[in-house]
């Protein structure tokens, strides 16, 4: 039987290296060089493992032109926050964003890019555009994914900084309610601070009781004291 023979075309195809992978790893890494740590440590993190969640969704090739996108406005804010401070960098990229969410607001790399945004805000100190964007982050992800997790958790890091207390006591709650240890224990942590701030000696005490069973030995968990009175 007479093999099939491929195309030069396809052969081409085949020998050249996966622009959609190479541009994925390309806009990972430059999360993880350029993005400086928030409070607590977490944001980044959640962005960057949001990012490498979402990198197991990216399966169609349609994909591309979005995740291009992204990873120009990326490289943009890069090189803006290298020249000037976080709000000017987040100003010059603020367009470039909404033309993402207006033309691939749907696709993965918008989802993910909604995330990236909210974070840029976060950072730059725009508390209610940040809880805009994690807002519509929150309805974008599946239940039980990381991403939604980290949405919640952005959030409520939000709403606290806007002296949100009691929206980010509901925010954090869902955080802590999803499968991933480290948002877990975070979100308990955020939670008992919110509580004591808030005069919840209740709710303050049961938290960190379950805080320190789930997560023995978390650092922020043995720096809590005992009883939201002491």
């Amino acid at each position: 039987m007479a093999q099939k023979r491929i195309s030069r075309a396809r052969k081409r195809d085949l020998e050249q290296p996966d622009e959609f992978l190479t541009l994925t790893s390309r806009l990972l890494d430059k999360i993880r060089t350029y993005w400086k740590p928030v409070s607590a440590g977490f944001g980044v993190l959640m962005i960057i493992l949001a990012g490498i969640l979402a990198f197991g969704y990216f399966s169609q090739k349609a994909e591309a032109t979005a995740f291009v996108l992204l990873n120009q406005t990326m490289q943009r804010h890069a090189a803006e926050s290298v020249k000037q401070d976080p709000q000017k960098a987040l100003e010059a990229v603020t367009p470039d964003f909404e033309n993402l969410f207006a033309t691939h607001g749907n696709r993965q790399a918008g989802m993910v890019g909604r995330l990236i945004f909210a974070q840029m805000n976060y950072q730059a100190g725009q508390m209610e555009s940040a809880i805009l964007h994690y807002t519509e982050a929150v309805k974008m992800f599946p239940e039980a994914s990381y991403a939604l997790s980290a949405a919640w958790s952005g959030l409520g890091y939000a709403q606290a900084a806007a002296g949100q207390d009691e929206n980010a006591i509901n925010a954090f709650k869902k955080s802590a309610d999803g499968q991933d240890a480290v948002l877990q224990a975070d979100a308990l942590h955020q939670l008992a601070l919110l509580y004591r701030k808030t005069g919840q000696g209740a709710e303050y005490d049961k938290t960190v009781a379950s805080l320190k069973e789930k997560f023995p030995g978390f650092m922020y968990a043995e720096m809590l004291p005992q009883s939201a009175g002491s």
